[in-house]
């Protein structure tokens, strides 16, 4: 298998996955969730959009993450579900696509579990499979979870805060 360096953008995106995930799972809750959590998911998503390609010739199982870290991150970002918005899954304009429901609830807990995981592989020094992770969900996962909850926090904020 082929060496993978640590670029910067890596070292980026490992460092924000490592506190974004430290929020999640923090022993309390955050007065100011939304707009940390709107917050947080542009910063990954942004930075996700700078992560290297590279190809993945392993596909094992991936880790699950400790159960206590598991536990908290569903309790916090449990504040959230029920948070539901409105969403067409493909927006590309000749189809016919119905919307769907989107929740910010179930949205964050997918992107902290999808970036979890890939952290775990991280700290394992298999750097390439953690890249191969973070950024092929990113695209086919956790990146569409990320803008559906950052347009609905958006949304939210913006009706929450007229006068």
């Amino acid at each position: 298998m082929e060496t993978v360096t640590t670029s910067t953008a890596t070292a980026t995106f490992a460092a924000l996955a490592r506190e974004f995930c430290a929020w999640c799972e923090a022993a309390s809750r955050d007065p100011d969730a939304p707009t940390r959590a709107a917050a947080w998911i542009a910063r990954l998503h942004a930075a996700a959009l700078a992560l290297p390609e590279v190809g993945h010739d392993c596909f094992e199982e991936l880790p699950e993450p400790p159960e206590a870290a598991l536990r908290r991150a569903r309790a916090n970002l449990g504040a959230f579900d029920g948070w539901v918005y409105r969403e067409v899954f493909d927006p590309d304009p000749t189809l016919d696509d119905r919307p769907v429901m989107g929740d910010v609830g179930d949205d964050l807990t997918d992107i902290w579990l999808d970036v979890r995981q890939g952290l775990i592989r991280f700290e394992q020094g298999r750097v390439r499979e953690a890249l191969w992770h973070w950024s092929t969900l990113h695209r086919m996962h956790w990146g569409r979870h990320a803008v559906g909850a950052l347009f609905a926090l958006h949304c939210r904020a913006a009706r929450l805060a007229k006068p």
